[in-house]
Formats: structure tokens, C-alpha cells, sequence
């Protein structure tokens, strides 16, 4: 009897938060704390690196497991998600990942050396890598189930990190460089909170299908994940060293949290008007491609400014249409590419070519750059990259352009 009321008292309370937060609402908090995590682990991880003495090749491998952790976690949690899913929900998956990458981040308020804590952040990392694409399988089927565009869902995570990166800014400069751990564990408090009260699972009735992984990965998938690495590797070198470059031309923290906001801010923008941009173009690939081409014109931009504040500013405009049209016709183009058996293994395969292989070698070789050449050089890399992505899509996009009319 005592079971059975606690089993109630249970189902009573979570009933009670669900009715809080319903489907659309749910998910949006998620992205937005889980994406204010990324603007706080993101653009300052590598101030408080940089802070403890590591050098720039340090700090580039000190950083690089937030993208290569992803190229085995992602695998593993959308296999277990679409193999698993009649013994463990995707939220299931969620919250004890979410549970274990706190516990990992509680290990960053020791002052532990290069090797350990290399080996703290790969394992913080690795449970948080499965949160993106098993979020985006969820946010697929609330906006499917709600009749709402993806990103009316999506906009929230860059909400969250244009509050976080601002926030956190002021807060690093007010209290210090040395309590960004402390800051990470309260972000990641929120993730886990967001992770339990998600409400997006289908009603139990979906039909669960043989899924052979060799008839996935056909041609038009394979160049899909190839230029996708190449846009990813060359945004790695913002995501690792575009705080630190922007130190290094005497910007200060709020400074360098408010130029941040302003690629975010242009983003929150592209999602509001989502519809009405796609809606002037009638091939989708063709705007996955034109991406690309945007991609090599921004960071060619940033190699030329110089610091100059006007430029960037343009760079990070940009960002709307290199991260937030990017990603968004990728989620699109993944959602035509694999089949509704297997969505979390898609975006898995896409976490893990792009954010996972590419961000991972662009980390790392950014910050190699960084040392044996000047820091702006790499802009050129990047640019660099980029254009092999534009050299892979455009493939892509003429081989197969009339099945995406």
C-alpha cells in the first residue's frame, strides 16, 4: 500500500509539471538551457584555459572533446534511442545523460592538470553529445504533432545562449575568470531540470521497423556528412578561439559577450522568419549550398577586419544565414534522407560528421595555426575549409538537384 501511494504521489507531481509545460513549451525550455550552456561552455571555457596558464595548443585540445566526444557519443545515443526504444524513452536517455555530465562538471572545481583534465572534459562532453540530435528528434515530432515550424522551437536555444553569453559576461567580469566552474555547474543544473520536465514522446503506437545502417549510408548521405564536416571545421576556430582573438585586439569580456550576441541575435531573427525566407526559394539544396559560399565570404571578412568593430558586426550578421539557414535546411534535408525508423541515428550521423569529425580537427588544427603563424590566420584556414565544403555541396546539389525541386 505505502508503494503504491508513493508510486501515485509520484505520477500526481509529474502530472502536475507537465501541466506546466506542454509539448511546445517543454522543448523550447530545453533548447534554451541547454543552448545557454553552450554560450557560458563555449566563448569563456577557453578564458578560464587561458587563465590557468595552458598554452593555445593546450587550450585547442583542452576544448576540442565538445566536437570529438561527438564523433562516438551521438552514435551511441541514437542507436540505443532507435535500437532501444522499447525498453528506454529518448527522455530516459536525456535526463541520465544530463545527470552524469553535472557530476563530471562538480570535478572542474579542483585545479587538476592538462592530462586530467582532458580526461574530466571528454567525459563531461561525451554525456552531453547525445542532448542535440535526440532534443532535435523530439523537436521533429512536437512540430509535426502541433502542426509549428522546428524553428518557433528552435529560436529558444538561441535565445538562451544570446541571454547566457551576455549574462555571463558581465558576471565573469564582476566575480572573475576563476568561477567559470561554478557558473558551468549552475548551467548545467538547469539542463538536467529542462532534460526531466521535456514532454515529447509519441504515444506508443509508432511502428518500429528493421533498420539496416549499410542501406542508409547511400551517396547523396555520404556527401551530405562530408560537406557538413567542412562547415562545422571551419566555425570550430569561433567557437575555440574567437573569445581569445578578440581579447588579443583589446576587447574586453562584456565587450567580446556583446559582439557573440550579435551572431545570436541574427539568428533569433532567421527563425522568426523562417517561413517567409524559405518560402522565396523552391530548391532547398540550393540554399543548403549557398550556405557554404556565405561561409568563406564571413570569415574572409573577419581575416580583413583587423578588430575593426563595423566588420564584425557584419561577420556576425552572417551568422544568421552560416549557422541558422545552415542548420535548419541540414535538419530538413536529414529529415528526406533517412527514414522515420531511423531519425535519431540521422541526426546522430550529422552530430557526429559535423560537430563530432569537423569540429574536433578544427579545434585542434586552429589552435596549432594559432601558434605557428599569426592568430588571424585562422580566418584563412577557415576560409579555406569552407570552400571545401562549397567544392562537396555543390556535388551534391548538381547530382541530385531535381529531387529536391
Amino acid at each position: 500500500m505505502i508503494v503504491g501511494k508513493t508510486g501515485a504521489d509520484l505520477h500526481f507531481l509529474t502530472g502536475g509539471f507537465y501541466s506546466m509545460l506542454d509539448r511546445r513549451s517543454s522543448v523550447s525550455t530545453f533548447f534554451f538551457f541547454y543552448f545557454a550552456f553552450v554560450g557560458l561552455f563555449s566563448p569563456y571555457l577557453s578564458l578560464w584555459l587561458n587563465f590557468r596558464g595552458f598554452t593555445p595548443t593546450e587550450i585547442g585540445i583542452l576544448m576540442s572533446p565538445m566536437q570529438w566526444t561527438r564523433i562516438i557519443g551521438p552514435g551511441f545515443w541514437g542507436t540505443l534511442a532507435d535500437y532501444g526504444k522499447r525498453f528506454v524513452s529518448i527522455k530516459g536517455i536525456m535526463v541520465t545523460a544530463a545527470l552524469l555530465a553535472l557530476l563530471c562538471s562538480l570535478l572542474l572545481f579542483k585545479n587538476f592538470d592538462f592530462f586530467l583534465l582532458l580526461l574530466i572534459l571528454i567525459s563531461l562532453t561525451f554525456f552531453l553529445s547525445g542532448l542535440t540530435p535526440l532534443s532535435e528528434v523530439i523537436a521533429l515530432r512536437v512540430s509535426k504533432k502541433i502542426a509549428c515550424n522546428y524553428g518557433d522551437l528552435r529560436v529558444w536555444g538561441s535565445v538562451g545562449f544570446l541571454v547566457s553569453v551576455l549574462a555571463y559576461g558581465i558576471l565573469i567580469d564582476t566575480f572573475g575568470t576563476e568561477n567559470i566552474p561554478i557558473f558551468l555547474f549552475i548551467s548545467l543544473s538547469f539542463v538536467l531540470l529542462s532534460s526531466i520536465l521535456i514532454n515529447g514522446e509519441t504515444d506508443g503506437t509508432e511502428k518500429v521497423e528493421t533498420i539496416v545502417i549499410r542501406e542508409l549510408f547511400n551517396s547523396k548521405v555520404r556527401l551530405f556528412l562530408i560537406a557538413s564536416l567542412f562547415m562545422i571545421m571551419s566555425h570550430a576556430v569561433l567557437y575555440t578561439f574567437f573569445s581569445l582573438w578578440l581579447k588579443s585586439v583589446g576587447y574586453s569580456k562584456i565587450e567580446i559577450g556583446s559582439i557573440w550576441a550579435i551572431g545570436v541575435l541574427s539568428e533569433i531573427v532567421f527563425f522568426l522568419n523562417q517561413d517567409r525566407i524559405l518560402s522565396r526559394f523552391k530548391n532547398l539544396m540550393f540554399v543548403w549550398f549557398l550556405c557554404f559560399v556565405v561561409a568563406v565570404v564571413r570569415f574572409l571578412v573577419f581575416f580583413c577586419s583587423d578588430g575593426l568593430l563595423v566588420l564584425l558586426v557584419f561577420g556576425q550578421l552572417l551568422h544568421a544565414i552560416t549557422f541558422g539557414l545552415h542548420h535548419v535546411t541540414s535538419i530538413m534535408l536529414i529529415a528526406n534522407l533517412f527514414p522515420d525508423s531511423a531519425k535519431a541515428i540521422g541526426q546522430s550521423s550529422y552530430t557526429i560528421a559535423s560537430y563530432g569529425v569537423g569540429g574536433s580537427l578544427g579545434g585542434v588544427f586552429s589552435g596549432l595555426i594559432w601558434e605557428e603563424f599569426l592568430p588571424d590566420s585562422i580566418f584563412v584556414f577557415a576560409s579555406v575549409v569552407a570552400f571545401l565544403g562549397v567544392l562537396v555541396a555543390w556535388r551534391l546539389f548538381r547530382r541530385y538537384k531535381g529531387e529536391w525541386d
